[in-house]
């Protein structure tokens, strides 16, 4: 079991939106599109693993982080839509990674992948399409 305290070297925590600070402290590593997060025993399903709907959200909220940081020009992306594989369950207490990736970025929409990552294995994967609103001169 990890404590919150227990966050890797070079992961510094990123303010989002209130419903994720509700969820907890989200982490981001600077200079990557790499986010990070400990699974604490009210993010629980019923099963004892972290919940897929808490995935989804944190998932969702990295991508969209990622791929503002990998665009670099100031804009901002809104989720379209969002397919998330749940591959193996995230246990309680663990410290798990989003990592995002960029996959095709055009005028107005914008491909990311990320990847729920436990020490170096794939837990889930997304798929997300994020509309693309680029900052008026």
């Amino acid at each position: 079991m990890h404590s919150n305290d227990d966050v890797p070297p070079g992961f510094e925590p990123i303010v989002t939106s209130p419903f994720i600070e509700y969820l907890g402290r989200f982490h981001w590593l600077p200079g990557t599109g790499r986010f990070g997060m400990h699974v604490r025993p009210e993010h629980a399903n019923t099963h004892g693993n972290a919940h897929g709907g808490f995935l989804a959200s944190i998932v969702d909220v990295a991508c969209s982080r990622g791929t503002r940081f990998a665009l670099g020009d100031g804009s901002t992306v809104s989720t379209i839509t969002m397919t998330l594989d749940y591959l193996e369950p995230v246990d309680v207490g663990r410290w798990f990674e989003v990592d995002t990736t960029v996959d095709r970025a055009g005028g107005r929409t914008v491909f990311t992948t990320g990847r729920v990552v436990v020490d170096e294995k794939v837990l889930a994967k997304a798929s997300v399409v994020l509309a693309r609103h680029r900052p008026r001169p």
